[in-house]
């Protein structure tokens, strides 16, 4: 039997311990999980935290953009981050905001490129942004509903009847993509700002 002296200096070293391995149950089960099984990390998949950083450039990168210059409430911004690649479309009143934009982009941390597809001119209409969703819905759906293209991997945006896809796909599928949504009705235009992964 241990004497009761003795018992308190042990109670206080390892009763933190205890309750400290008490607290993380369910840490103590991953890694014991983790220790049997592999976690495979699928290519071309975002972290739960890169997709939380790619919402964050967004919001960051509209608000950041009218702070710095009044003359953008005039604009019509879109601004799409995937995996850290920024696509900045719309149209702005003057050129010299398009090199503004980029400027403000640039300073975000986690920006990894800038893709800036902006247009002099005046915002777009109603019409023209109605029809805008209509076709990234036609695009998306069709990505979706074929088991062997990478819907939840792409982003599709269009803007002005031009569709810019986005998202981390192998070199095939970015043309089998590509060629899809040129196929579309009302696309002027596709434009490529894919990550090509292996």
């Amino acid at each position: 039997m241990i004497a009761p002296q003795r018992i308190r200096p042990l109670l206080a070293l390892f009763l933190p311990l205890f309750l400290a391995l008490g607290g993380a149950g369910g840490c103590t089960q991953v890694l014991v999980a983790s220790e049997t099984n592999t976690i495979e990390e699928k290519p071309g998949e975002r972290t739960f935290a890169r997709r939380v950083a790619d919402e964050s450039i967004e919001i960051k990168a509209e608000v950041n953009m009218h702070a710095a210059d009044e003359r953008f409430d005039d604009a019509h911004l879109v601004v799409v981050s995937y995996n850290g690649f920024v696509l900045i479309a719309g149209q702005v009143p003057q050129e010299e905001l398009k090199g503004r934009a980029t400027e403000v982009v640039r300073a975000l941390r986690e920006v990894r490129r800038i893709y800036n597809e902006l247009e002099v001119a005046a915002p777009s209409s109603a019409m023209t942004r109605t029809s805008d969703t209509w076709i990234t819905t036609k695009v998306k759906s069709w990505l979706i509903g074929k088991p062997d293209t990478p819907g939840m991997r792409t982003k599709v945006v269009t803007e002005n009847g031009v569709v810019y896809l986005m998202g981390m796909v192998t070199d095939e599928e970015a043309d089998r993509i590509a060629a899809m949504a040129a196929d579309i009705s009302g696309v002027q235009r596709v434009v490529r700002l894919f990550e090509l992964i292996d």
